[in-house]
């Protein structure tokens, strides 16, 4: 087994974020000390979770589902759902300050974790193994933003590393390629979350498949709510503001 160690940094893959003015801003809350623990529990929210362990939100193929209110919401908090790839490989997602969600090995569906974030920056980490290191993996994981005011989830960050294939070296080069051209790391126009700071490590490779994955980022947490469907087709306009509109006034 080859032992590789390759690094990719997209210290922004978008403008700046946002310093002070313009209503809505993420401001003020910083969490640069807390630590990205990839062993301690996750700290779950909401009627969908039990015993520290959450039942996954029913969705389809394009990761939709109706129209719900969610409970317990903490005041001044927005609700997020984490959630793993399908299958038997190890996967972690950690968030700075809250734990991690760790992908149980004994069953094949997908692992999710609900919680609740202020406003501010976080850092994520995410971490694939393959348990055959010779036979590869296909790891995924997916961050999703509730909206309130219109019941609707938000495609905060989405990766997937393979498909037809295990994931490669060549993949992660395309991934990051792509991950380039989102306009200042807003993912969903209509939701009210950035990326910031991504970055990929191969930590473990046979040859060009990779066994062992990290992928970092930074979530930059608005103040303001979403309030224009998810899908919509323009996510502009009066009474209220947007990420874009946040970065825009920024400028």
């Amino acid at each position: 087994m080859t032992r590789l160690v390759w690094v990719l940094a997209l210290v922004s893959c978008a403008a700046p974020a946002a310093k002070g003015g313009g209503g809505g801003s993420g401001g003020g809350v910083s969490h640069a000390k807390a630590s990205i623990a990839e062993d301690s529990p996750l700290v779950v929210a909401g009627g969908r979770c039990e015993g520290g362990a959450c039942k996954c939100r029913a969705v389809d193929d394009f990761g939709r589902s109706p129209k719900a209110i969610e409970s317990g919401i903490g005041e001044g908090t927005k609700r997020f759902e984490l959630r793993t790839s399908r299958g038997l490989d190890p996967e972690v997602i950690a968030i700075e300050g809250h734990g991690a969600l760790r992908k149980s090995t004994a069953r094949a569906e997908a692992e999710c974790g609900y919680i609740d974030l202020a406003p501010g920056k976080y850092r994520v980490r995410f971490r694939a193994t393959a348990q055959n290191a010779d036979g590869g993996m296909v790891p995924a994981f997916f961050i999703r933003e509730y909206g309130v005011r219109t019941q609707d989830w938000y495609d905060t960050f989405q990766f997937r590393c393979g498909g037809d294939d295990v994931c490669s070296i060549g993949h992660m080069e395309e991934w990051l390629g792509q991950a380039q051209k989102v306009a200042r790391g807003i993912y969903d126009p209509c939701g009210s979350v950035r990326i910031e700071e991504l970055r990929w490590n191969a930590e473990r490779a046979v040859g060009v498949k990779l066994a062992e994955l990290v992928v970092e980022l930074t979530l930059e947490v608005y103040k303001f709510p979403p309030r224009f469907p998810h899908g919509a087709k323009t996510c502009k306009g009066p009474g209220g503001v947007t990420a874009d509109e946040v970065d825009d006034a920024a400028k």
